[in-house]
């Protein structure tokens, strides 16, 4: 019985000090922890386009952006961009100017850097060019790291320019190697012929440089050229080698020698053409002895053939250096002393194709030049850039560089010219 009564007390007891407890409010709370909160990674997938020039938009793709421009950030090399727009997927930048042509691209999202997935041709970034203007000239980075002093020049657009071997089509932001051969000429297709000192004899480029073969009949693979063409077919072509041999071909493979100069032999080594039917080669041949003078060798219509101009007139130690024709009938020509120490250059000019030339000007020492029409033109001395718009007789101070400039070229309203570090561009 006492056991029964002590049972019911200790209960009692229990009782009274929960419901105390209870009312006083003292029992710690639930704590509710938040939700957690997985922030994605951004991601780069695109661009609307992988190259343009300062000041122009460019839109890049991707997941995980935000639609606050506050949040995202975009430098190439560290030069920050102007954000135009963002959305989850999309943002539109203003492409700022660089001192390289391929800057490193990079996007912060909320201060954390945004993968890259893209796969192009500049490493995954975006290429620069400087914003075009019709006020001046204007310089790039040059990656090629080449003035350009012996490079054939063959323009083709405002952005895609062979240079010898290497060709872009970008307006000079990559380059890409077109042939084994520095002496080229390459149709519209982007197939052709190659050839030069260091691979002798003629070569078959096929579209995009991917893929070299040599199968022509009758051309020794210890020739030379200077000058070769080829129509679109790959079919009717000439080549002219160092000495003054003339091959042609109406198959594009079976070559007949259909010229070969008589006597001594010359040495040609620069050439200009405009089609099958009017090219020119040019260098110098001796006349007596070792005595030295300018000579060119050319074809100017479809029924003459290949003729001789040798210039009889001129000084012993005289050579034709540079040529250019801006049509069928209108050319100009350097000739300096074989010694280039001897700052003595004369400027020539034609108007019947080559048949006649008359000196026009001899007062700088020229080294590369190119024309745009009979009256407009542009010539190299060291760093600076010379214009003529009286078709050579007079020339004015138009550009100074920094560095030497080896060469020089026009094409399509722009004019390309080159030093070691810059690409100098003119647009009209």
């Amino acid at each position: 019985m006492k056991k029964r009564i002590l049972l019911v007390a200790v209960l009692q007891v229990f009782l009274v000090l929960n419901s105390c407890s209870s009312d006083s409010g003292g029992s710690d709370p639930v704590v509710v922890e938040p939700p957690v909160v997985v922030v994605k990674t951004a991601k780069i997938t695109s661009y609307s386009k992988n190259s343009g020039e300062t000041g122009e938009t460019v839109s890049i793709y991707g997941e995980n952006f935000s639609d606050k421009m506050s949040d995202i950030k975009v430098t190439f090399d560290g030069v920050a961009a102007t954000v135009a727009s963002a959305t989850a997927s999309e943002i539109k930048v203003v492409l700022p100017q660089t001192e390289k042509v391929v800057p490193k691209l990079e996007v912060t999202i909320v201060d954390k850097a945004a993968t890259n997935e893209v796969k192009n041709d500049y490493e995954g970034n975006i290429g620069i060019l400087p914003a075009r203007t019709v006020t001046g000239w204007i310089t790039q980075e040059n990656s090629l790291k080449n003035d350009g002093t012996n490079a054939n020049i063959q323009m083709v657009s405002d952005k895609s320019l062979y240079f010898s071997s290497m060709k872009t089509s970008d307006g000079g932001i990559t380059w890409k190697r077109w042939s084994e051969g520095e002496v080229i000429h390459a149709t519209v297709n982007n197939e052709g012929w190659s050839t030069g000192l260091a691979n002798p004899g003629l070569t078959k480029v096929s579209a995009g440089g991917s893929e070299i073969t040599k199968n022509f009949a009758n051309i020794e693979s210890s020739d030379v050229f200077y000058c070769v063409y080829v129509d679109a077919t790959l079919k009717e072509g000439t080549a002219v080698t160092q000495n003054g041999k003339v091959y042609t071909t109406s198959n594009g493979i079976d070559f007949t020698k259909t010229y070969e100069l008589s006597g001594t032999k010359a040495n040609l080594f620069k050439s200009t053409k405009i089609d099958n039917n009017h090219m020119w080669v040019i260098g110098y041949k001796p006349t007596v002895g070792t005595i030295l003078k300018p000579f060119i060798l050319y074809k100017n219509n479809t029924t003459d053939g290949w003729k001789e101009y040798p210039f009889v007139n001129e000084e012993a130690g005289y050579i034709a250096r540079e040529i250019c024709f801006v049509d069928n009938e209108n050319g100009f020509l350097i000739i300096n002393h074989y010694n280039f120490a001897l700052l003595d250059v004369k400027l020539f000019k034609t108007n019947d194709g080559g048949d006649s030339w008359t000196e026009i000007y001899n007062n700088e020492f020229f080294s590369k030049f190119t024309f745009k029409d009979t009256n407009t033109g542009w010539a190299v001395l060291d760093n600076k850039i010379y214009k003529t718009t009286n078709g050579g007789a007079a020339w004015t101070l138009d550009y100074t560089h920094s560095q030497n400039i080896g060469n020089i070229a026009y094409k399509d309203n722009v004019v390309w010219a080159f030093s070691e570090d810059k690409i100098i561009k003119r647009y009209l």
